[in-house]
């Protein structure tokens, strides 16, 4: 399913991703995890399925959309599959499949951030790309000093005014794993969801 949404609303910022590929004059990449949204609603008209910005309280439960959906406690360094909140205090699933029950209100808070991944940016009408990934060590705890940079360019869409977008985070496929930094130059972006 393709889905319309606005980039610049997005938190790309830190997310995982993985593959990608090219294809004609469109560049795929995989965000495999740590995307944020912002308050929005899923809106279906006459030019199809859209992330709509919205206020707080206008907003609607879309993360059932993303195949990957949890939560992500930073101070233990802990993701949650599954969470509850009763008066105010969290109860979770790890992955592991134990369920921790938090005792404070204000761990409980600042532990429920929300992240979504599983989906496809699609950037469409590429004129350029360019993207920098300093590889991990071993541990993937620091970097081994060693930097990959890749170009993109197409001559077809060189002279097309187009949008700039930029990604950083993981970078979990060749040339990675690594901290990447990747520019795009596109004229439209959308992203797509498994139909499985």
């Amino acid at each position: 399913m393709r889905v319309s949404v606005d980039f610049e609303a997005l938190v790309t910022f830190d997310c995982t991703y993985g593959r990608w590929t090219v294809v004609g004059d469109s560049l795929r990449v995989f965000v495999e995890k740590g995307l944020v949204l912002p308050h929005c609603k899923l809106v279906n008209d006459i030019n199809g399925v859209s992330l709509v910005r919205c206020e707080k309280g206008e907003s609607a439960r879309v993360e059932h959309l993303f195949p990957v959906h949890y939560i992500y406690d930073a101070a233990r360094q802990a993701e949650y599959d599954e969470w509850e909140s009763v008066d105010g205090l969290l109860r979770a699933r790890s992955q592991g499949g134990e369920w921790v029950q938090y005792i404070s209100k204000s761990e409980s808070s600042y532990a429920m951030h929300e992240f979504v991944g599983g989906c496809w940016f699609v950037f469409v009408g590429v004129s350029s790309s360019k993207s920098t990934v300093v590889e991990y060590s071993e541990d993937r705890k620091s970097s081994s000093g060693l930097k990959v940079m890749q170009e993109l360019a197409s001559p077809y869409f060189l002279s097309v005014s187009s949008e700039k977008y930029f990604l950083e985070g993981v970078l979990n496929a060749p040339p990675g794993p690594g901290w990447m930094s990747w520019e795009i130059h596109a004229n439209s972006f959308y992203m797509e969801f498994s139909e499985n």
